[in-house]
């Protein structure tokens, strides 16, 4: 049992920004790596650019669609196969996208860990479980009181951090024995609640940083006075007592909104608001070059607000507001570096935002944008980003290439005349994989792929390297259509 959870976190102890840092092989985790950063290296193609494989069992759509991990030696994504027992992970084997072998345990379950040997540790709050790459099962391991379950992350060099839907924050050892757990609760307003979750956590060494708001305990309350969100920054220790301890938080403004303040709303109906939603935006990210968390915060329940956008520079035992932008940013991305290289031919990271009106923009640290990719300029038509946005790099020196899902509904004779440079490409298409090199100030398609059957990408974008079968490497996405799903394959 402790072996194979500490040759797991053993492993993850190179993806924590260290100084000597391991390789990272593809995005073996959401966000790619513990801090969010959702970047990896890969060697983008640039001509001649196929679709290697989609995956042809059948795959129903998920719920909350969060994408599939990847590294050089398995491919895992969340299913919902044709039966009960088809709801936990498949394992697809790299060349071909044919399944590997299926998880019967578990149900509905978060994004998994993957290691350096394609073994995979994941949960859905009530088992957790562990596979190596060809699907045998070890011992598994019960959970109590994190269902339904929120995420999984790791955090430092031995800790596993578990989240429940609920609140409540449980971090087991390399030896899978929970060793602390802690409920968010607090008293607003005369109010006795729950701050529960609401973004992924994101990790700087053995510190996380979880957004949430404030739920009462009470069955129905008004929404116009308790809708506080709060950003928690919370250590894990290595020491016998007191290991999971808060080391500040950030309350936002309380927002009001436009509903009578006699209005009743049962607490389900904002839990559910709460978890149908959350899965929309990507909400948090840690960045080492400013030593900043950086915020998307989402409108609080029943507030008509857009969202907003703020930075923290962590100083320890407290934080300093860096950023406080109306900007409304839809997802956060910068390439994190496997080693700590910052000579001149480095060349150093941006921290990239794409915005509700499909704009990706670099922000410097003190929340100025230094500059702006327009993507409907670009297509000349209006464009709907609908996935995470995936930030890839040939090597450290190399410009970003930025890979994600659009929405295209209206053909207009600029997006024709961009359509025509791309043979794979169809005017009818409504869906499209894109990747947009950034070596030119306003950015340029370098190449874009249309999807069958109006299937819409969604969740993580993630690659894995082939050098090991000496092909291409390949980028791994998910996309269904509201009725089906697939995983393509590109290269």
């Amino acid at each position: 049992m402790q072996a194979y959870f500490t040759g797991v976190l053993a492993f993850f102890l190179g993806i924590i920004h260290i100084t000597g840092g391991l390789v990272i092989d593809g995005c073996p985790l959401f966000g790619c790596r513990p801090s969010g950063s959702f970047s990896f290296y890969l060697q983008v193609p640039r001509e001649n650019v196929t679709v290697k494989w989609v995956s042809s069992f059948v795959l129903d759509p998920v719920p909350n669609t969060l994408g599939c991990v990847a590294d050089s030696v398995n491919i895992v994504c969340p299913s919902n196969g044709p039966f009960s027992e088809d709801k936990g992970y498949v394992s697809l084997f790299v060349e071909n996208g044919t399944i590997r072998w299926r998880d019967r345990v578990l149900h509905y379950p978060t994004l998994p860990l993957l290691d350096n040997y394609g073994d995979v540790t994941g949960s859905d709050g009530e088992n957790l479980v562990h596979y190596d790459r060809n699907g045998k099962l070890y011992p598994i391991i019960k959970c109590y009181g994190l269902k339904p379950m929120f995420s999984m992350q790791l955090v430092g060099t031995m800790y596993l951090l578990l989240v429940s839907e609920q609140g409540g924050l449980v971090v087991r050892d390399t030896n899978a024995i929970p060793v602390a757990e802690i409920f968010l609760n607090d008293t607003v307003q005369r109010s006795n609640g729950t701050f529960l979750p609401i973004s992924q956590p994101v990790v700087n060494g053995q510190r996380f940083y979880l957004l949430t708001e404030f739920v009462p305990e009470s069955e129905n309350f008004s929404p116009s006075v308790l809708n506080l969100q709060r950003l928690y920054a919370i250590d894990i220790h290595n020491r016998p007592a007191d290991i999971m301890t808060i080391a500040w938080f950030y309350n936002f403004e309380m927002e009001h909104t436009d509903i009578p303040a006699d209005t009743v709303v049962p607490r389900s109906e904002k839990m559910k608001y709460i978890m149908s939603s959350i899965q929309a935006k990507q909400n948090l990210l840690w960045d080492y070059s400013s030593q900043s968390v950086y915020v998307s915060l989402p409108p609080p329940y029943m507030s008509n607000r857009q969202s907003t956008f703020w930075g923290f520079r962590d100083e320890g035992n407290s934080s300093s507001l860096t950023i406080r932008s109306q900007l409304d940013v839809t997802h956060l991305a910068t390439f994190e570096a496997d080693s700590d290289v910052n000579d001149a031919n480095n060349r150093g990271s941006y921290l990239w935002v794409s915005t509700s009106d499909s704009k990706f923009c670099t922000v410097r640290s003190d929340g100025n944008i230094s500059r702006t990719i327009d993507i409907n300029s670009i297509f000349g038509t209006d464009v709907v980003i609908t996935s995470k946005v995936g930030l890839v790099r040939e090597n450290d020196t190399a410009d970003d290439i930025l890979l994600f899902g659009a929405k295209v509904t209206e053909s207009t004779d600029k997006f024709r005349h961009v359509i025509s440079a791309f043979p794979n490409a169809k005017l009818n298409d409504v869906f499209y994989f894109v990747a947009i090199d950034t070596s030119s100030p306003s950015g340029h398609i370098l190449w874009l792929k249309g999807l069958p059957d109006t299937y819409e990408v969604k969740g993580q974008i993630t690659g894995l390297s082939g050098a090991a079968y000496r092909e291409k490497d390949q980028i791994i996405f998910y996309a269904d259509n509201g009725k089906s799903a697939k995983i393509f394959s590109i290269n």
